[in-house]
């Protein structure tokens, strides 16, 4: 890290006033963490979100529970449900969590086999909640929470992005100095020519994640060729490829791979809020998002149950629980939790993609990376 500027770019002064408030609350005995948070009250459900609640409570009860798919951290659909069930007792809540492309699986496979379970899907798979709405998977259905959501990412009668995902350069601090570490995608890929880099950067499976399939499809939309370039030079220092992050994430904090060329801003955020030895950039030219919808299954088999959990995911109390427990962002206009290590949009160059088309381009996208990248790879394994 620049010894005048930390990864936000605040300078030593503005710097300290973070760091002053931690100590002062340690000092004053409070719990770090919670003065971090602190300020970050949740807003109160609005009086046409409560009506709607009071009646969906009373059919939710008859129905006893209601299941959430999610592809975020497990604590942080575990925060959401248990803070759901103190909330509404006398509705279970049921969460299962894998990673995108798992819960996409098995949520189509149960559908089409007639043998739904899931009620609320949330998912970092932005491009499949587009054809879902197309194709009736989802259910039509105006959250009076939705208008609290960015207009740009959110179809008030169908999703709302409960989160969304941005992807950085990230280095373990004990084995990579700050200024050995890239600060743009150019550099990762010009590193990879040094042979004391062979074998220990990571990036993510396009096959296995939606946020590694967002990073590859924004960096061609923008860079054209010249990204598969970066993707070939990969290859061709063995980089190792990961369909979980939290995979990549422990073998960064082991040292097979202390550095990592695509990792997740949520767990960054944690391990830094942890004070564990991580630092990250976010590069100036651009940086990838994969939004994360939350919607309803047009079969949902507990539907006022469903409704319930999704108005309660999208209030500022749900959106809060499950920050909380997955230190993530949310695409929440107010009412959020604004983490210190975590950069708003606003501070960041997002990479402008048409995930409609994604989606159409997907098969192609993933033939190309197995050529490009794989081609790098029996290179350097020759």
């Amino acid at each position: 890290m620049d010894s005048k500027k930390n990864l936000l770019g605040f300078n030593r002064r503005e710097f300290l006033k973070v760091t002053g408030a931690v100590g002062g609350a340690t000092l004053l005995g409070i719990n770090p963490f919670d003065a971090l948070t602190a300020g970050a009250a949740a807003e109160p459900m609005d009086s046409v979100t409560l009506a709607a609640q009071e009646k969906l409570y009373a059919a939710a009860k008859k129905e006893g529970e209601v299941t959430l798919y999610q592809s975020s951290a497990t604590q942080a659909g575990h925060a959401l449900g248990k803070a759901f069930m103190k909330k509404y007792p006398g509705v279970k809540c049921n969460v299962y969590r894998g990673g995108s492309t798992k819960c996409h699986v098995k949520f189509d496979t149960e559908r089409r086999a007639g043998k739904d379970i899931c009620d609320v899907l949330h998912t970092s798979l932005y491009p499949a909640f587009i054809k879902y709405r197309g194709d009736g998977v989802l259910m039509k259905y105006a959250s009076p929470q939705a208008k609290y959501y960015r207009d740009d990412w959110t179809d008030p009668e169908y999703y709302a992005p409960v989160r969304f995902t941005t992807m950085a350069i990230s280095w373990n601090t004990d084995l990579v100095k700050d200024a050995e570490a890239p600060r743009t995608w150019a550099e990762t890929a010009a590193i990879c020519k040094d042979k004391r880099w062979f074998g220990k950067i990571s990036i993510g499976d396009p096959h296995g994640g939606a946020t590694s399939l967002t990073q590859l499809y924004s960096c061609v939309v923008k860079w054209g060729d010249t990204a598969w370039d970066w993707w070939r030079a990969y290859g061709e220092a063995n980089a190792g490829t990961f369909a979980s992050h939290g995979a990549m994430d422990k073998e960064m904090m082991a040292g097979k791979y202390p550095l990592s060329l695509e990792q997740l801003d949520y767990r960054i955020n944690k391990a830094m809020e942890k004070k564990l030895p991580v630092n990250s950039h976010y590069p100036s030219e651009g940086v990838a998002v994969a939004p994360g919808p939350a919607g309803i299954n047009a079969k949902a088999p507990h539907p006022n149950a469903a409704k319930l959990l999704y108005n309660y995911f999208l209030s500022s109390e749900g959106c809060q629980a499950f920050q909380k427990g997955g230190y993530s962002n949310t695409g929440r206009k107010s009412g959020g939790i604004k983490w210190n290590y975590l950069p708003s949009m606003s501070e960041l160059n997002i990479i402008d993609i048409d995930y409609g088309q994604m989606e159409k381009d997907m098969k192609g996208l993933l033939k190309k990376f197995d050529d490009v990248f794989g081609a790098g790879k029996k290179k350097s394994r020759g």
